[in-house]
């Protein structure tokens, strides 16, 4: 069958079951409305409808017995208007029966709410929430910012534009926050801090003076690093220099505000001045001195100690296989012709061949407050790539592999993978490129460990 005309078949059978899913359920709900059972009975009609909204009876039998069961709400709307002096359950018993109204109403059937109900609601309401303004701004005052902000939110709710409660609820909010993020600036715990202040600026930007505090913040707790020029156990410089340059740009990629990487060219400028040149600073005392030099709280100093590119040579390989062929018979008896598969021997080709390429890198930071190693690990990266397909010069498509018993394996699968071969890819990276990536991930790896270290470490 044609994939359209299944999908019509699937949706047709699907609102066939719907339609007698509802039939079902308006049928329950008219027993039980003749047992006199309303509120039961509404709920079938309700879910009858939910069902297929084109059932007639059962928006008959919800318009009845729907309209009972919101009598019964507005009568417990009633009961606590009269009853008890808290105006929260009146406001709720009639928002519960304006709710449920609304419901049957996106059904297709309208209930009626007598417009004295309304204004008895708009009355205590408008009490309410004179009740609630109140007790907000108390709680505001008794710096009960949690409550406050609960008890305006709850005014919202009711009239999104009652006075100033909307401001009101944001100070409740915010308030505290700003507290907290000004008592950790104070402490010194500058991440914590800045990402309150953030919480608070991100709700109201122009929130006292948030903004500024929060800069101060960044300001203090910034730490900057100087990457210095990466050395190389092997003569080739170009190494070294593209590990420093991945490495700066992972670190200066990063999210965390609080990481400040030193411009290199400023490096560069001041080993030049120090006669260091490119690849002088080795050990942990030139690192300080430099660094002190160029402003930094800690230097980055990388080496790679093991680099090996894997060429692969070509590996070509003659199979065995066949190639399917039609030859037309006559059957000698009936003098009927007919189409006869046969196969010939041939051989084809398969090709292989894989790049690699692997290097290790050493890493430390070193503070230049302590002269302290922070952290000093190695990384292993790795890159390799391969092709593998084959050639055959006949007629492809009609190419079958030598099963194992030195006959044509004509099977789906056996033609399948070797097909597969033959339109497989006979390009692979270059071992140019798979040094790039290792590079690159390396030096990547190496960011975002010395990230991660910094972030727990410092306040």
């Amino acid at each position: 069958m044609p994939r359209r005309s299944f999908i019509v078949v699937l949706a047709g059978s699907l609102l066939l079951f719907a339609c007698s899913g509802a039939k079902s359920y308006a049928k329950k709900g008219e027993k039980l409305d003749e047992a006199g059972l309303y509120a039961e009975a509404a709920d079938m009609y309700l879910q009858a409808l939910q069902r297929d909204q084109r059932n007639v009876e059962a928006k008959i039998g919800l318009k009845t017995a729907g309209q009972q069961v919101l009598g019964d709400k507005l009568g417990e709307f009633f009961r606590t208007l009269n009853s008890s002096e808290d105006k929260s359950a009146p406001v709720d018993s009639y928002l519960a029966a304006k709710a449920y109204a609304d419901k049957v109403g996106r059904l297709g059937v309208g209930l009626d709410i007598p417009e004295h109900y309304r204004v008895e609601f708009d009355r205590v309401k408008g009490e309410y929430l004179v009740e609630l303004y109140t007790t907000g701004q108390k709680q505001l005052e008794r710096q009960e910012f949690k409550a406050a902000e609960a008890t305006f939110a709850r005014i919202a709710a009711l009239e999104p534009s009652y006075k100033d409660a909307s401001s009101l609820q944001n100070i409740a909010y915010l308030e505290p926050l700003y507290r907290a993020g000004k008592d950790d600036l104070a402490a010194g715990r500058y991440r914590k801090a800045y990402e309150e202040l953030s919480r608070v600026l991100a709700k109201d930007a122009a929130f006292k003076d948030a903004s500024a505090l929060r800069q101060e913040a960044l300001g203090k707790g910034q730490y900057s690093i100087a990457v210095l020029p990466f050395t190389s156990t092997y003569k080739r410089a170009d190494l070294a220099a593209k590990l420093q340059a991945y490495s700066i740009a992972g670190l200066t990629s990063s999210s965390d505000p609080f990481l400040k990487v030193v411009d290199r060219e400023n490096i560069e400028r001041i080993l030049e001045e120090q006669r260091l040149g490119l690849s002088g600073v080795v050990d942990e005392a030139t690192a300080v001195r430099v660094g002190n030099l160029i402003g930094a709280q800690a230097v980055l100093m990388g080496t790679v100690l093991d680099y090996r590119e894997e060429p692969g040579k070509p590996r070509v390989s003659s199979k065995d296989a066949f190639e399917a062929y039609q030859v037309r018979q006559k059957n000698p008896e009936t003098g009927e012709s007919y189409v006869v598969t046969k196969y010939k021997p041939v051989r084809y080709t398969e090709n292989y061949q894989e790049n690699k390429v692997v290097a290790s890198v050493s890493y430390k930071l070193v503070s230049l407050e302590t002269g302290e190693v922070l952290m000093s690990k190695v990384v292993d990266a790795n890159e390799d790539d391969h092709i593998y397909y084959a050639t055959y010069d006949g007629n492809a498509d009609a190419l079958v592999p030598r099963g194992a018993n030195g006959i044509a394996d004509a099977s789906d699968r056996g033609r399948r993978d070797l097909f597969t071969l033959l339109k497989a890819p006979r390009e692979m990276r270059s071992i140019g490129a798979l040094s790039s990536e290792v590079l690159r991930g390396a030096g990547e790896t190496m960011a975002k460990q010395v990230q991660q270290d910094l972030a727990s470490k410092l306040p």
